[in-house]
């Protein structure tokens, strides 16, 4: 026996005896599969979570089964007032049986008196009552049975605002959010001042009519219905007595509080979505980590968002919540902090269904981005300097601005209707081609013979063939001019100097084509015409009137490898019925040549059927407005829900007319329901309202 070898073995025993035991640690289910893989069954639940003032809050739960004993999982949580047991129920499943296939609890809730839940809903949007009750919810979803005591919230355009709030609030099982279509500035970016002036469309009202549909499954047309949702006060009342900025629309605004967010963001926008500036400054301003993706799409999820090419975003948010919720290494923190579509420039097309472009991934601002100045000229140029000093005169032409859409949302066919109602200044042709990512900065020198007056701003791509393109705009209310927060009258005929940003974009202006710059003082129907007859004036040849184009570097940047879209589940037990539904509803325009009025219409609809129960829904919105009488303008407004129960038929109808004169607005707003096509109920809010720098 070597003595030697025999003495080195008994230490080693003896030192291997002496370790203290350390439990044997198996890899979990999900990481045996892998962060992306369908690994789980999954069980469909509802119940009811009770608020601290008992009220019960209707809540569905998509449970997967576990794989081991005692498997927990993370809780995805979505808080909405969309009618997750109706008009939300085929889209909830096609989104969530991703997420609960590959380990997630996934919860929605119906926001307090919408949906099935039980109380009386606020009376505004991301009321304190929403954001208390959603603290509580995450609470409790952290210590339900199978929960790893972590929580996720997300969602789409409501669900994302209400992400980013709750986050500002910091409940502690709260870990991280994905916020898609939603802005960090409640009044100057959302629905109701789009860019701070008066904005109304479908969902003005919709939203106010949807929330008067009686509580599913059972649709009870009892005394607590009416109290409760039938008579509850118009939200387009509440807003329109909120025209200024402060501390209405401020308290749970991000924007002037990034700090308060202390947890990682997911951030999804498009090119196309009202709600798209909010990435970048997020970007720029937050010391949290940030996964932001920004495509050519309009208000919709990445995977079919319109225009595409479109990604499978499932898969992105996967990796996310791994990482942040399940201690799972998927190097999404190593990614690129923003994934951008930068568009290679195209033909003006409303229809446009694939956006020409590519994808890149880049820290924001993007490193070595500079700023190309053009200054508008006389003969109506576009010069890389001011040359002779000198004004252009503009009447004001309120029935103008039809081409640029009901937002800056949707595709955009030629600007050249509008740009006939505008200032209009172009470029030579361009000796080689250039591309812009980020916010075009505009300034004005201007004055007007009217106490108020908006300015909008277009930067467009005029193409060999004479077209124009859209690539970016914006609009300023002069009322607005020094402080969102206490607006100010014009003074007629003084001259002011005017600055601001247009709407995040990216393009590629190619060699031959030519930049144009557009100004005007209407943008009907998207904002509400301001109401007096005036003319305003340019003045150009001078530095303080120019547009600023953020020009990024000509190199080669890697592209983010997304997935391509994977089909969506579908329900065996609802039947998607087809319909109209925004933006592809019916659009059109018409003009009366003798009386100088332009009318705008929109209407869409929807029908579906789930378990025998027919829903069908229509809504028509009608704008008017005229270039004798800009005070005088109007907006008509249609909405109903036809409900087919197996024993009786429920049909809800919502209209509004809004009238506006040179000091006031006036709001004539009724509810009425049926039963069985016989009036039950009918309830009218008739209200005088005084413009405030509107």
């Amino acid at each position: 026996m070597n003595f030697q070898k025999t003495r080195s073995l008994f230490w080693a025993v003896f030192f291997l005896a002496t370790l203290p035991v350390l439990p044997v640690r198996f890899p979990s289910a999900q990481e045996r599969f892998g962060p992306s893989q369908p690994a789980y069954d999954f069980g469909i639940e509802t119940g009811w979570i009770t608020m601290p003032d008992g009220v019960r809050l209707s809540t569905t739960y998509y449970k997967p089964v576990p794989l081991v004993p005692d498997e927990k999982f993370p809780v995805v949580f979505e808080f909405l007032p969309y009618r997750k047991d109706d008009s939300g129920y085929i889209g909830t499943y096609a989104l969530y049986t991703y997420f609960v296939r590959r380990g997630y609890i996934m919860v929605r809730v119906d926001i307090r008196g919408t949906g099935s839940s039980e109380g009386i809903f606020p009376l505004r949007e991301y009321s304190e009552q929403e954001l208390d009750d959603a603290v509580e919810i995450i609470d409790r979803l952290s210590k339900m049975p199978g929960s790893n005591g972590r929580v996720g919230m997300w969602g789409i355009s409501w669900g994302g605002f209400n992400a980013i709030q709750v986050a500002m609030r910091r409940p502690p099982a709260l870990k991280a959010i994905l916020a898609a279509m939603a802005t960090d500035d409640l009044y100057h970016d959302d629905v109701h001042y789009m860019d701070g002036a008066f904005h109304v469309d479908e969902w003005a009202f919709w939203f106010d009519h949807a929330k008067a549909i009686p509580r599913s499954p059972d649709y009870p047309l009892d005394e607590a219905y009416f109290k409760e949702r039938f008579e509850s006060y118009p939200g387009l009342l509440t807003y329109l007595k909120q025209q200024k900025d402060g501390e209405f629309w401020r308290r749970n605004s991000l924007r002037w509080q990034y700090d308060k967010i202390q947890i990682p963001c997911y951030l999804i926008g498009g090119l196309l979505d009202g709600y798209r500036d909010s990435v970048p400054r997020m970007l720029e301003n937050m010391k949290v980590p940030i996964k932001a993706e920004i495509g050519p799409y309009n208000h919709s999820w990445p995977d079919d968002g319109i225009p595409g090419p479109n990604y499978e975003w499932r898969h992105e948010a996967v990796r996310w919540w791994d990482n942040w919720l399940k201690d799972i290494d998927t190097e999404v923190t190593a990614d690129p902090r923003l994934a951008l579509f930068m568009r290679e420039g195209h033909a003006p097309d409303s229809n446009l269904q694939t956006t020409p472009g590519h994808w890149i991934t880049t820290d924001w601002p993007i490193p070595g981005t500079t700023w190309q100045k053009l200054f508008p000229a006389e003969n109506h140029g576009l010069l890389e300097s001011p040359e002779k000093p000198g004004e252009e005169g503009l009447r004001y032409v309120p029935t103008y601005g039809i081409s640029s859409g009901l937002w800056w949302g949707e595709p955009t066919g030629d600007m050249r209707p509008d740009d006939a109602g505008s200032l209009v200044f172009d470029s030579p042709p361009l000796n080689k081609s250039f591309a812009i990512a980020g916010f075009p900065q505009v300034f004005l020198r201007v004055s007007a013979d009217a106490p108020l007056a908006h300015w909008v701003a277009r930067l467009e791509d005029i193409q060999p063939d004479g077209t124009v393109s859209l690539v970016a705009g914006a609009l300023l209310n002069g009322a607005q001019r020094n402080s969102r927060i206490d607006p100010e009258p014009l003074v007629p005929g003084e001259t002011y100097d005017l600055g601001f940003d247009l709407h995040f974009t990216t393009w590629t202006f190619q060699a031959g084509h030519r930049i144009r710059l557009s100004v005007s003082n209407s943008l009907f129907p998207m904002i509400w015409p301001t109401p007096y007859p005036m003319t305003t004036r340019l003045f150009i040849g001078t530095g303080e009137t120019r547009v600023e184009l953020p020009v990024v570097p000509e190199e080669k940047r890697p592209a983010p490898r997304f997935e391509r879209p994977q089909p969506r589940e579908t329900r065996t037990d609802a039947l998607d019925l087809g319909g109209e539904v925004w933006p592809q509803g019916f659009y059109q325009w018409r003009r009366d040549l003798w009386k100088g009025t332009v009318g705008v219409e929109w209407h869409g609809s929807s029908r579906y059927e789930i378990g025998g129960v027919r829903f069908e829904s229509t809504e028509k919105n009608d704008y008017e407005t005229s270039d004798n009488s800009p005070a005088a303008s109007r907006f008509l407004g249609e909405d109903s829900d036809r409900i087919r129960l197996p024993d009786r038929n429920i049909y809800l109808l919502t209209t509004v007319n809004i009238r506006s004169e040179e000091k006031s607005f006036e709001v004539i707003f009724v509810r009425q329901v049926y039963l069985n096509d016989k009036l039950l109920r009918r309830k009218e809010w008739q209200e005088t309202i005084p413009r405030q720098g509107q």
